[in-house]
């Protein structure tokens, strides 16, 4: 049976709980985005590369050329930004996360995953790479209160530096399970840097 899977980096417990409270702040000031798919807590991620379905005898393969880019690859650090409404607060149809911190290296990354999966004809990214991590997406576009979105951000930004930063060691294979709930994330493996 396939998988649908991706590559990603897993955050550390502290990230995830202090985008926990951002999203939190938000749907606290408004109404109209309580009802939207908010990602749990324990799936928020940055995502390098989402692989679509895979056969099951494919992942090996997969885990082998990640193996071959953490070889090249060194810990690096990563730092949330400010949480934005994508495209913008008149239409927005997710809200996320950007990198403050460790962007470039994200970037980096995802295009040597990118360029070295192409050894087992996955196909190249389609769209330019952004790292960032999704909270929320829209139903349909709707607008985001600025009151709601100053609320997200000034959670954040009143978060201590060190809930808002990790060290990226390594990249995660995960696949993606879609329910009536939300998707639901697994681990698959980790590869960790060698550097």
């Amino acid at each position: 049976m396939s998988v649908r899977a991706f590559l990603g980096i897993g955050l550390a417990p502290q990230v995830r709980t202090t985008l926990g409270s951002c999203g939190a702040a938000l749907r606290e000031t408004s109404r109209e985005w309580r009802g939207e798919k908010w990602v749990p807590e324990e799936n928020l991620h940055v995502t390098l590369k989402f692989l679509g379905t895979v056969a099951p005898d494919s992942l090996d393969e997969i885990v082998d050329v990640l193996r071959v880019v953490c070889e090249e690859s060194a810990e690096y650090e990563l730092s949330i930004g400010d949480v934005q409404a994508i495209p913008g607060l008149r239409a927005a149809s997710m809200l996320w996360a950007t990198l403050s911190e460790g962007e470039s290296r994200t970037a980096e990354l995802a295009a040597s995953i990118d360029q070295a999966l192409t050894t087992l004809d996955a196909p190249p990214q389609s769209r330019p790479f952004t790292a960032h991590i999704t909270l929320a997406r829209a139903h349909r576009p709707k607008a985001v209160p600025f009151d709601a979105l100053d609320a997200c951000n000034r959670a954040l930004f009143g978060a201590d530096a060190r809930d808002k930063r990790m060290s990226v060691r390594g990249i995660t294979l995960y696949s993606s399970t879609l329910t009536p709930r939300g998707a639901l994330y697994e681990e698959l493996a980790f590869v960790p840097f060698a550097g």
